[in-house]
This record gives C-alpha cells, sequence and structure tokens, in this order.
C-alpha cells in the first residue's frame, strides 16, 4: 500500500478510539478513559504507509485537545494523528470537510471506518473508498448493518488485515496499457458490493 491508493484515514476519536467513562463527558480532566484496542497500532501501521489519519471528535476543540493530551496523543504531520475536525456532530458533512482539509485530489484516496450510522451516510455521500463500520462503539450491530458500509468490522484490530487484503500490491499491481504504453494502477477492488438496506 503507499499514498498512490490511499491518502487519508477517518475515524470517530469518541467511543471508536477512546472510551469515556459513562456519564463523564462533563468531566474530561478526571473521566476514567481507555484507549481502545488495536488504536495506536492502527495509526502507527498508517503513519508507517504515508497515510493520514483524521479524528472526528464530539467535542469542541479546547475538550478534544484535552482528551487527546491525556492520551498523550498528537496532532502534527509526524504525530500520533495528522488531522482533527471537532464538533463533528454539527457539520453538514465532517467526512467531506477532511477530505478537503487535505486537499484530496479524488475522494476515493480516503476510507473510514466508523461506529455510527450516521458518519456511515456521510462517509459514503463523501464517495470515500471503503466505507467501515466497526462494532465497538455504542451501537449495535443490527444498527451498523442497515447502514451503508462495504464492511463490518469488530474493532480497529482487524482494520491494517482488511487493507492489504484489499488493496494491490505497490509494485506488482502495476501494469502497462497496451495503447498507451504508460503504466498504470490497478483498481482497488471492494470486498462486495456496497450495502444499501
Amino acid at each position: 500500500m503507499s499514498d498512490r491508493h490511499l491518502q487519508l484515514a477517518i475515524f470517530r476519536l469518541n467511543d471508536m478510539c477512546v472510551g469515556i467513562q459513562e456519564d463523564m463527558d462533563g468531566y474530561l480532566p478526571t473521566a476514567s478513559l481507555e484507549k481502545m484496542p488495536g488504536a495506536e497500532a492502527t495509526f502507527a501501521w498508517l503513519h508507517r504507509r504515508g497515510v493520514r489519519i483524521c479524528l472526528l471528535s464530539d467535542f469542541d476543540r479546547e475538550r478534544t485537545l484535552l482528551l487527546l493530551g491525556r492520551l498523550n496523543w498528537t496532532v502534527e504531520e509526524d504525530g500520533t494523528v495528522q488531522a482533527i475536525i471537532t464538533d463533528q456532530n454539527k457539520k453538514d458533512n465532517p467526512v467531506r470537510m477532511a477530505q478537503e482539509n487535505a486537499c484530496l485530489q479524488n475522494p476515493r484516496f480516503s476510507f473510514a471506518a466508523f461506529d455510527t450510522p450516521r458518519l456511515l451516510r456521510l462517509a459514503n455521500e463523501a464517495r470515500v473508498h471503503f466505507n467501515l463500520a466497526v462494532c465497538n462503539g455504542r451501537h449495535s450491530y443490527n444498527e451498523l448493518a442497515v447502514a451503508p458500509h462495504h464492511a463490518m468490522l469488530d474493532s480497529l484490530v482487524q482494520l491494517p488485515n482488511f487493507l492489504l487484503e484489499h488493496l494491490p500490491e505497490a509494485e506488482a499491481g502495476q501494469f502497462t496499457h497496451p495503447a498507451a504504453g504508460r503504466r498504470l494502477l490497478p483498481k482497488l477492488r471492494l470486498p462486495r458490493p456496497l450495502s444499501r438496506r
């Protein structure tokens, strides 16, 4: 995988990447936090492959930065994540906003992994390449199953294997167009057609 295939990964911070002690959203300085299994390892794996990471936060900027500071996650080019969108629930389409902020030439250079039906619908509207439902948030499997998605994952731990299985090899996947005589990349494969129940 290289930036020729995917350039931006978009995740939801709340519930999917970090769990916050129930009913403690208003007490972020002292609330118990739980990093979701595989989140940091997945971020590092993507970063090594040149994929930028954007987190969508339910909180305002001040509370989001407080939360990230408590997790020891940085927001900078060589940080844990490269961008954040705060107050995502108040935005028309925070997925499209993340794509625009990353200056993507094509929305297909991005993928999204979300745990809410709303964000899965918005990712579908934003034409991400992979729209993945992750079942470790507050929404049930059945709620996510009826939202548009390409595949369902139990947690972020499964994401690297999913991408390796569905993305072409960097060099082996290249071929020469007979008429043009130039090297082309194969189209990215989808695990199955988009689910639209």
